[in-house]
């Protein structure tokens, strides 16, 4: 699903936090590359630091030592074509503004006309399955759609890297599996490049092109798992798959330190 061009770079990434009782050691040695349109999710234990290495790559946190790159410049602050979905979707949006002023926000430093910003949120709305939806308020939507919407907000700049931290956590078993094929659908759409950490290994095998594995204390790479599933892939067919249990079953081993 990717182009062979090399989006993001983390290259022997250290990370040291300053405590009350000294040096606490959370990353160490962290390598990896994706490239451009691919879905990587990062896996561990909790506490391991995936959020942190989340952080880094989202420029909000520099490494105590060796370089992240987006597009071959390293990170220092938030990069340009960077958007972001969090897990908690009743913080990252406004409550007090309808729909399509939240889908608003980041498209008014973009310098849009008011007809662009108009039909960019009609177009990302549809893409989400929520056309028709602009008026409503987030509190009067459920929670499924309301990070629809999230999402819809994170799509309308056209970003080139989108890193989700556990975005799919804090709905219901039916409404993930409907996230996890919307997220899909909007990579092939819009080839966009993915980050995400989940405690789901089913998760990530699922949508992953690739899963990094983080484990130890501090953490590095235990491994980069390829996964070789086919697309399209179907909740029902890619998870029925030999090869579906023999990734999950190897990550999971690895996750909790059984090899």
């Amino acid at each position: 699903m990717s182009t062979g061009k090399v989006i993001v770079s983390a290259e022997s990434v250290v990370m040291d936090y300053q405590t009350p009782t000294g040096i606490k050691h959370v990353l160490n040695d962290i390598s990896f590359s994706l490239l451009e349109g691919e879905f990587a999710s990062i896996v561990g234990p909790s506490g391991v630091g995936k959020t942190t290495l989340l952080r880094l790559l989202t420029g909000l946190m520099q490494p105590t030592s060796g370089t992240i790159r987006i597009n071959g410049e390293v990170v220092t602050s938030p990069p340009p074509g960077l958007a972001v979905v969090l897990q908690d979707y009743t913080r990252s949006l406004m409550p007090w503004l309808t729909v399509e002023k939240n889908i608003s926000l980041p498209l008014k430093r973009l310098g849009l006309s008011k007809t662009e910003i108009a039909e960019t949120i009609e177009l990302v709305l549809t893409e989400v399955g929520l056309r028709g939806n602009q008026k409503n308020y987030p509190w009067q939507l459920s929670g499924g759609m309301q990070q629809r919407v999230a999402i819809a907000r994170a799509i309308a700049v056209r970003p080139q890297l989108l890193i989700m931290d556990e975005p799919f956590a804090s709905v219901d078993a039916q409404t993930r599996f409907d996230l996890e094929d919307l997220v899909l659908k909007v990579r092939d759409d819009f080839k966009i490049t993915t980050a995400m950490v989940t405690h789901d290994i089913d998760e990530a095998v699922y949508l992953s092109d690739k899963v990094v594995v983080l484990y130890g204390s501090p953490a590095d790479v235990k491994e980069i798992v390829k996964v070789d599933l086919p697309y399209p892939r179907n909740q029902v067919a890619s998870r029925g798959r030999e090869e579906f249990a023999e990734l999950r079953t190897k990550i999971y081993a690895q996750v909790r330190g059984l090899q």
